[in-house]
């Protein structure tokens, strides 16, 4: 049989002479450290192991101990065991592992180690240094024949070799190291794959080359059979072809034919020559024709006067060869000269560059027309929008930019952010009574995305609301400017902004005059409506319809009827931007659901007159009290009662005009 009968495993098969092997062979140990090293580190342990016969190696009878200190990971204070961390990769052995070959496993003709009787080196520290009589042991006949023979089995699956002695034995180590196995699969596998990674690509590159070869040769050999079924007739036109198309050559040189004429002549020989032109292979003639003579005629050419006449003379040449042969001309030939002529391009003189760009896009590929576009175009548009100034400038941008928008489209995104800081840094120190800012954001209304929209309008409005805070609002001689100036921008503002900015800017200033007029000794309510009629009459509808308008409006005239009604011109409260926000849009408010607080109305009472108006610590008939300038008052449901000069008397109610006389009067 081939196979080492070392190998074959038979339990049934006596091995009388198939003795185990005690000790196999292994590799010799190294130390890490040398003798002074480890005499310098150790001491009185070295010397100990010196006098116990250590030369060297590792430890033990068989020199298969460790051969270097095992390494101490010193523990921080109060620290027990951890999960990881407390195995230290370390080579005790010297040897990387010590492992052994099946061979070493196997080897079973070395002869024993015979024991000497002689003392040795290493027993020099025992009391008694003889050797111990090695004790006998007898068996029956029956213990011999029922011991089981002696079985090795070998395991050569994972990176060390393994001998166990019975099946069970060897169950036992699998699934102990199911994980460990799974572990170093992987990594064999991984090693395989890196190994024979390189080869396959090597091997995959060999295979395209091979298949270049052979779509050579299949090229090769088409043209060679078709040479064979040349007839005479065909070689007979062939010489004539060549004869023209060297002629044609030698009309390159001189300069004497055009563009135009050479394509129209290589289509000719291509309608009546096919067989002829195709064999010669002469539309890379013609194109190798066609390079020297448009780099000619392209160098007195100028695109933005007559772009049409080149530019036709090279649609010529679309029909006649393949798409690369093509774009390889223009990129040679057109593409330099229009870039050229791009960048000496004046951005405001937009019309001549508009038409050459729309007959070029029917001419190029997309992706070079949007590179034309990306890289010359839209940054000498944003170097034009750098050096314009809106202040000075008499020429608004939107003239020069809006042109290129059917043909640009969102590609002009990119322009509107510095557009928008050139007109906000305007806005600073702009007078809202100037209509020229209107002008000036009128045509960017429909190009504007939000982000740069909305800004804009927002600066505009703040604008507005703090030239409409210093206006005073008064019954006769009312200055209007700062109103119609916000009303000018209904048409680009929304119309909840500009409500917004009456609210906060106009209405308390209004409702502030209407109710110091009706305080006013024989007022004429007739005025009065008429005052309010003009206000209300001023607004647009549309801005009339807002709500927060309306709640405004309402509120006046509720504060009117009040007063007509004989009552104090103290009226309904004042509406608030969330009492607006409540309400419905079809609200209104009749006069029985507006009610006023009393204290309220005396708060803005004082600060319309300048007094002071605080709650004081005291109480009065479990009332808070006041304190209105230097005179002390309460307020109980409608009526304001007045403390006694000096503290003596009865609490008296008393009118808002008489409680302001009386507080002015105090504070004097």
């Amino acid at each position: 049989s081939d196979v080492d009968s070392r190998f074959v495993l038979d339990a049934s098969v006596p091995n009388g002479n198939f003795k185990p092997a005690v000790e196999g062979p292994k590799l010799p140990a190294r130390n890490k450290l040398s003798f002074n090293q480890m005499s310098s580190s150790y001491g009185k342990g070295f010397a100990m192991l010196q006098k116990m016969g250590f030369t060297g190696g590792g430890l033990g009878k068989h020199n298969d101990g460790i051969a270097n200190p095992i390494e101490v990971q010193k523990r921080q204070s109060k620290r027990a065991l951890q999960d990881d961390g407390e195995m230290v990769d370390q080579d005790l052995y010297g040897n990387e592992g010590g492992r052994r070959t099946v061979e070493e496993l196997l080897s079973m003709d070395r002869a024993p180690e015979k024991k000497s009787t002689e003392p040795k080196i290493s027993d020099g520290w025992k009391r008694d240094g003889k050797p111990k009589k090695q004790k006998t042991i007898y068996k029956t006949a029956e213990e011999n024949a029922g011991e089981v023979p002696a079985m090795r089995i070998v395991d050569m699956r994972g990176p060390e070799v393994k001998v166990a002695s019975s099946f069970a034995e060897l169950a036992a180590n699998l699934s102990g190291d199911s994980v460990r196995s799974l572990k170093e699969f992987r990594h064999n596998t991984r090693l395989l794959v890196s190994r024979y990674e390189d080869k396959v690509r090597l091997a995959a590159e060999r295979k395209r080359h091979c298949e270049n070869v052979i779509l050579s040769a299949a090229k090769e050999q088409e043209r060679l059979q078709a040479a064979d079924n040349i007839s005479e007739a065909d070689v007979k036109g062939c010489k004539e072809l060549v004869v023209e198309m060297e002629s044609l050559r030698e009309r390159q040189d001189e300069g004497s034919i055009g563009l135009s004429e050479l394509a129209e002549t290589f289509h000719r020989l291509e309608r009546s020559r096919p067989k002829e032109f195709h064999l010669l292979q002469a539309i890379d003639v013609a194109f190798a024709l066609a390079l020297p003579t448009a780099k000619r005629e392209l160098s007195t050419w100028q695109p933005f006067k007559a772009p049409e006449l080149v530019l036709k003379a090279m649609a010529k040449w679309q029909d006649l060869g393949d798409k690369e042969r093509f774009s390889a001309l223009l990129d040679a030939s057109l593409i330099p000269q229009l870039r050229k002529a791009l960048v000496a391009w004046a951005p405001r003189d937009f019309e001549p560059c508009i038409r050459l760009m729309e007959t070029c896009q029917r001419l190029l590929r997309t992706e070079v027309a949007d590179s034309l576009v990306a890289e010359v175009v839209l940054p000498r548009l944003r170097s034009e929008i750098e050096v314009w100034d809106p202040r000075i400038d008499q020429r608004s941008a939107h003239l020069w930019l809006h042109p290129w928008l059917p043909l640009l489209g969102r590609k002009m995104e990119m322009l509107w952010t510095p557009i928008r800081f050139k007109i906000s840094s305007c806005l600073e120190k702009w007078d809202p009574s100037d209509p020229s800012a209107h002008g000036l954001l009128k045509p960017w209304q429909q190009v504007f995305d939000p982000a740069n929209w909305d800004p804009l309008i927002e600066k505009v409005l703040g604008r507005l609301e703090r030239s409409l805070q210093e206006t005073p609002i008064k019954p006769d001689g009312q200055d209007l400017t700062a109103v119609k100036s916000l009303l000018r921008w209904l048409d680009l503002a929304p119309l909840e902004n500009v409500a917004r900015v009456l609210e906060t800017a106009l209405f308390p200033q209004w409702h502030g005059a209407l109710k110091r007029w009706l305080r006013t000794e024989g007022c004429n309510f007739t005025e009065v409506l008429q005052w309010y009629q003009g206000w209300k009459a001023l607004f647009p509808p549309e801005l009339r319809e807002q709500l927060v308008v309306q709640r405004h409006l309402a509120h006046g005239l509720e504060v009117m009827k009040h007063v007509m009604a004989g009552g104090e011109a103290l009226g309904p409260e004042e509406p608030t931007r969330a009492g607006a926000e409540k309400a419905t849009a079809n609200s209104r408010l009749p006069v029985e659901e507006v009610s006023l607080s009393l204290s309220d109305y005396v708060t803005q009472v004082a600060a319309e007159e300048g007094l002071i108006f605080l709650p004081k610590k005291q109480q009065r008939n479990g009332k808070h009290v006041y304190q209105l300038g230097a005179a002390t008052i309460q307020l109980d449901k409608n009526l304001v009662y007045v403390a006694p000069r000096g503290g003596e008397g009865e609490w008296k109610a008393a009118s808002m005009d008489e409680l302001l006389k009386l507080a002015k009067a105090t504070k004097k």
